[in-house]
């Protein structure tokens, strides 16, 4: 693989064991510098194996040598023979242990020849192969197994999984989480793409080199790229010098819109890295300091809406306004708003109907009748989403009535609870519960050139916020972040957090009886609609009351 990940693959638990030993703490191995400027991993230092060290302690270090990834984890595999050695692949994907299992617990089954070591311990998350994030179940758990011969009277390890496991400590300290761009298919924005990467001094190549190859699978068909297939690194890797990148690619032939598009695309990419501040790109056709104009941040309008006294009002600050014309709602709920702020969809009180508001010319209609609806979502292009609680299909509408029937097969024999498109239009949240456990799916959106919804794409949908038991309410937060009301278990209340897409979720403290949560472009928009109708909003790392009564369903656009 091109990019150093640590990695891990399942392994069959051996059976017929005759002893046991402790496998290795989750403290840190050694020493751990890293560079406060790039955040480049400079120095772990890990111990190799000792002469007369048994097949456990080989184990043991090989496990542990697994943290100091410099010179190509040459500490590691010198627990390996020689043709193993050659073999082993660290990177490709990594399994985390869980944060309250010490590794101090877990014990090593050793055979009776003691040719073979196994062990199963509990693991909360992790990567695969392209450096995309994800959690898993409660309950799982890593089995490994080692297979072990003397070489010069010395026990080393013959036969070994792919990759790493780590603690989330030692993980922390080796990988940041980085986003790649793609572009909407009208390549008016850039979508975010975020993997997690090695501290190295290389991450710069890493991240051009995961550009190259494309988005992660869950957002092939969604998300465009102008850089052409089979496309390389010339030289191999990319230099940089007083903040500036020079990167240098092998493709030809490329118009001029098409190379200020790629240059767009890579610097914003490796903007993020924070030690490069320009770059230069170089083809063989040409060298560019600048590109086109590209935002990763959807316009919409800085409104909010909700439901007050069965009508539909503005939220401005701790006020609330009324909206000319506005109809009679007659228990309707969870309104969405356009991107432009002039047009409002509400779910009736049955569930049976979607509705349609035009502020401008005050008219409203029904647009679409089922059995049990969720509440709408609106995309850029003007679509309103919604889809059976029964999982069947999602529904995009027009206000002019036309429809599109997409198929929503991730979801059989589940309770659907939300639908939400992202700001750019390009992948929609599906919220789902079955069996008392909440599920969260990414996946990406096609179009045809009319930009009507097509089909849902990739080969998988990136599933995020596993490590809840129940999610009761989901909003887009930007184009990377969602804003979520969740618990990790079924017994707590649901409380605000802030979750990645791709990444890790972060508290937000608490609200009281939260039941909705909405957030405008950013993570400093979020509000939270409570059971007894108060409005909160999260400023400054608190929530503040905004109004204390009378307010249901607060919705910014989307």
């Amino acid at each position: 693989m091109r990019r150093l990940f640590a990695v891990l693959a399942c392994i069959v638990l051996l059976a017929g064991v005759s002893a046991c030993a402790r496998i290795p703490s989750d403290s840190q191995v050694g020493t751990i510098t890293v560079d406060p400027e790039s955040g480049a991993q400079t120095r772990v230092d890990a111990e190799g194996p000792k002469p007369g060290d048994g097949p456990d302690a080989i184990v043991r270090g090989f496990i542990t040598a697994g943290a100091s990834f410099n010179n190509n984890f040459s500490v590691a595999r010198s627990f390996l023979t020689d043709s193993l050695a050659a073999e082993w692949n660290p990177t490709s994907s990594v399994k985390i242990v869980k944060r309250e299992v010490s590794l101090d617990s877990v014990t090593t089954n050793i055979a009776t020849d003691s040719q073979t070591v196994s062990f199963e311990i509990p693991v909360s998350s992790g990567l695969d192969e392209r450096g995309v994030f994800h959690e898993n179940e409660a309950d799982t758990s890593a089995t490994m197994e080692f297979h072990l011969r003397q070489v010069n009277g010395e026990w080393r390890i013959s036969e070994a999984p792919d990759g790493l496991l780590v603690s989330r400590t030692n993980f922390d300290n080796m990988f940041r989480p980085l986003p790649l761009h793609f572009y909407t298919p009208d390549f008016n924005y850039l979508v975010p793409d975020l993997r997690w990467f090695l501290r190295t001094s290389s991450t710069a190549t890493d991240m051009v080199r995961a550009t190259l190859d494309g988005p992660a699978s869950y957002l092939a068909g969604a998300v465009v790229s102008p850089i052409p297939d089979n496309t390389s690194l010339t030289p191999q890797s990319v230099t940089t010098h007083d903040g500036q990148a020079d990167v240098g690619l092998s493709a030809t032939g490329l118009d001029s819109k098409t190379r200020e598009r790629i240059f767009t695309q890579l610097e914003t990419t490796l903007l993020s890295l924070g030690s490069v501040t320009s770059l230069e790109l170089q083809t063989p056709d040409a060298s560019l300091t600048s590109g086109v104009p590209a935002s990763t941040k959807t316009t919409t309008e800085n409104i909010a809406v909700a439901i007050s006294q069965d009508s539909l009002v503005l939220l401005s600050g701790n006020e609330r306004k009324s909206i000319d014309k506005s109809p009679r709602m007659d228990g309707g709920k969870s309104p969405a708003v356009s991107m432009d702020g002039q047009s409002i969809a509400w779910l009736s009180k049955t569930n049976k109907e979607i509705s349609f508001f035009d502020r401008e010319n005050g008219s409203s209609n029904q647009i679409l009748v089922g059995r049990n609806f969720v509440g709408p979502s609106f995309d850029r292009f003007g679509w309103v989403w919604t889809v059976d609680r029964d999982g069947s299909d999602l529904l995009a509408v027009r206000s002019s009535g036309e429809l599109a029937r997409i198929k929503l097969s991730f979801v059989n024999n589940k309770d659907v609870r939300a639908v939400r498109v992202s700001p750019d239009g390009t992948r929609i949240i599906v919220l789902s519960h079955s069996k008392d456990q909440s599920r969260m799916d990414v996946v990406g959106i096609s179009r045809d050139g009319d930009n009507k919804p097509t089909k849902l794409t990739g080969d998988s949908t990136l599933k995020v916020a596993t490590g809840f038991k129940k999610i009761e309410d989901v909003s887009w937060a930007g184009s990377q972040d969602l804003a979520m009301l969740a618990a990790r278990t079924a017994e707590e209340p649901a409380q605000p957090y802030i979750q990645k897409v791709g990444g890790t979720a972060e508290a937000l403290g608490t609200v009281s009886e939260g039941v909705s949560i909405t957030s405008g472009g950013d993570t400093s928009s979020v509000r939270v609609g409570t059971r007894n109708g108060e409005l909160f909003t999260y400023t400054s790392g608190s929530w503040q009351r905004l109004l204390d009564s009378d307010i249901r369903d607060p919705a910014y656009p989307g």
